[in-house]
């Protein structure tokens, strides 16, 4: 059992704020709870995407997978079951409809993904804005294959995916880009490796960028850097949902740090 996680949850229902916005003074954060964190609109192409996560939980073949961050909290053995991978590394129905709710809520038109995993929450922010540039890295070249594979079941092949150590592949993809609208950074768990992720991305954000960080209360390590990234001077709104951290560059907003149920 992750106590730690355990511990921050119990913390976060007992502080959050509501949800639906009540006692949110800040005009902008008020318009993200009740447009986005509210907003409920069904779209048809999640059904094929959550069909892909349901056939993905049924296979029982294996993959060898390499590990090049912190590897999973309940699976240890480099040979896993995709059925296994599937059922604990996907991010959840709820909160892949929500990354797909804020690309399509500020037209983020330049996309970035830190752990592909079997590809279902790369669908989901491609899905958010279909002009825009969607870019995921994977490090595991088996797991990436079932992900180009997820793609292709849901019609999404303007998705590049890009193998390798995101120490490697991290600067080069960003050069190519030249600016990032909307980033998931949900690849190494680790405290060190988070903070990097977020420094190295920062000089190709803008005061529209939108970047949300997944697993903030997993471990101390990870916690400790949610809190230096909410410091950090170019964020001026972060929002912590527990799961998920997301923070905003905007200029001319006041600081402040939110804790909202969701």
């Amino acid at each position: 059992m992750n106590f730690f996680l355990t511990k921050k949850t119990i913390q976060y229902y007992i502080c959050a704020r509501h949800k639906y916005g009540h006692g949110i003074h800040s005009p902008f954060v008020y318009d993200f709870v009740r447009n986005v964190l509210r907003r409920k609109k069904k779209h048809a192409e999640f059904a094929v995407i959550e069909q892909r996560r349901k056939e993905l939980r049924t296979q029982n073949s294996t993959i060898e997978v390499l590990d090049l961050g912190a590897g999973s909290v309940q699976l240890r053995t480099k040979q896993r079951a995709v059925s296994d991978i599937a059922r604990t590394s996907l991010s959840p129905q709820k909160y892949a409809r929500l990354l797909h709710t804020i690309i399509s809520h500020y037209q983020s038109s330049t996309i970035l993904e830190l752990g592909t995993s079997l590809g279902v929450s790369a669908a989901y922010l491609a899905l958010g804005n279909t002009q825009a540039r969607c870019v995921t890295l994977e490090g595991a070249p088996a797991i990436a294959a079932i992900a180009r594979e997820t793609f292709a079941a849901c019609n999404l092949d303007r998705i590049e995916l890009i193998e390798g150590n995101f120490a490697d592949t991290l600067p080069l993809v960003l050069e190519k880009l030249h600016h990032v609208d909307f980033a998931f950074i949900d690849g190494n768990h680790q405290q060190q490796a988070t903070l990097d992720y977020f420094n190295t991305i920062l000089p190709y954000c803008s005061e529209k960028t939108i970047l949300v960080f997944d697993d903030i209360c997993w471990s101390e390590g990870m916690y400790a850097a949610w809190q230096e990234i909410c410091a950090h001077p170019q964020v001026s709104i972060s929002v912590s949902l527990c799961k998920l951290g997301i923070v905003f560059l905007r200029k001319g907003i006041e600081k402040q740090n939110f804790t909202i149920r969701y």
